[in-house]
């Protein structure tokens, strides 16, 4: 088996269709597995992808399912399908998300020829009317793309990575609880990759619209999920002797960047409290446009009239915005 394919289905009903073509049509056609993990999903998501299913007569063998007894969320559900998994290399995939038909087939060549351990691509942000393609930075050194995952150049996410499977088994990696799974578990796998090759071509929609998704989450929920999976990344990097402090306050400002872009002066009060120590780190940050690393740099100097202001400003423009 060449590459597994493995799918958590929770709630995605009315993406599943789309996903589950995109994968069946693919131009690979021997030598791949798709594994789709029901993580007891409330609607008729298991249905749907059945009845596309048996439209694919030639893809039914290549098809397994795993049934959980209880929900345990996608990091569960990715295990559970990387524990069953056969192929030399595992691609990830989201229920609501689609892929062009040449991905597999594409980044798996270039695997193969170049005995990579990972390969990445870039990608779409998928709006309702619109798309926007992501280039992601060209580094191909293990550090130089670990230093890349902490400071927002390359997309954390798994759904850009094709991962020798030997990997995670060799090094015990697997997926953890809770917002920025992905980007904790990506900083390992290429902490340990010997080689790392990157195409400069997008295949993977990633939708923006479903009101299911992680991102759907209550903001706190989201940074306290983040915060432990930080937390975890400062570690692993710290038990493999791998110190890159300017990258680490930059993660920790990635962590909790949310909270200024809201309309809430509570936000920006806890925006000072959460990894302090990197605070001073918001005028050399990277990923953050310059107008958030102005506020950001206002609170972290207690302006907080000028913060009022802001928020102020911010509040009129969304009520009235700027006609084209």
């Amino acid at each position: 088996m060449n590459v597994s394919i493995i799918t958590p289905i929770y709630n995605v009903e009315n993406y599943i269709e789309r996903c589950a073509r995109s994968l069946f049509e693919q131009t690979m056609d021997e030598g791949v597995e798709f594994i789709f993990v029901n993580d007891c999903t409330p609607d008729r998501s298991v249905q749907v992808l059945e009845e596309v299913a048996s439209e694919y007569p030639n893809r039914l063998k290549q098809i397994r399912f795993i049934h959980h007894s209880q929900n345990g969320g996608a990091a569960k559900a990715r295990n559970s399908g990387l524990a069953v998994a056969q192929g030399v290399y595992i691609f990830y995939a989201d229920g609501d998300d689609w892929a062009e038909k040449d991905m597999l087939k594409e980044m798996y060549e270039a695997a193969k020829k170049n005995d990579a351990d990972i390969v990445r691509c870039d990608f779409f942000y998928t709006y309702k009317t619109v798309e926007k393609i992501v280039k992601q930075s060209k580094g191909t050194d293990s550090i130089e793309c670990v230093k890349l995952l902490l400071s927002e150049k390359l997309h954390g996410a798994l759904w850009t990575k094709l991962v020798k499977r030997s990997l995670y088994r060799d090094y015990n990696i697997g997926f953890s609880d809770g917002n920025w799974q992905d980007l904790r578990t990506s900083v390992q796998l290429f902490y340990y990759a010997k080689k790392i090759i990157y195409i400069p071509k997008a295949y993977y929609h990633y939708v923006q619209y479903n009101p299911n998704s992680v991102s759907g989450k209550r903001l706190a929920t989201r940074i306290d999920e983040m915060i432990i999976q930080t937390d975890g990344i400062i570690e692993f990097l710290k038990d493999n002797n791998v110190y890159l402090d300017k990258y680490i306050h930059y993660l920790k400002l990635a962590c909790k960047q949310n909270l200024l872009f809201t309309c809430k002066i509570n936000s920006f009060r806890k925006w000072l409290q959460i990894y302090p120590e990197s605070n001073p780190y918001i005028w050399s940050y990277p990923s953050l446009p310059l107008h958030l690393r102005i506020v950001g740099g206002f609170t972290a100097l207690r302006l907080w009239p000028l913060i009022n202001l802001w928020i102020l400003l911010k509040r009129i423009f969304s009520k009235h915005p700027r006609v084209k």
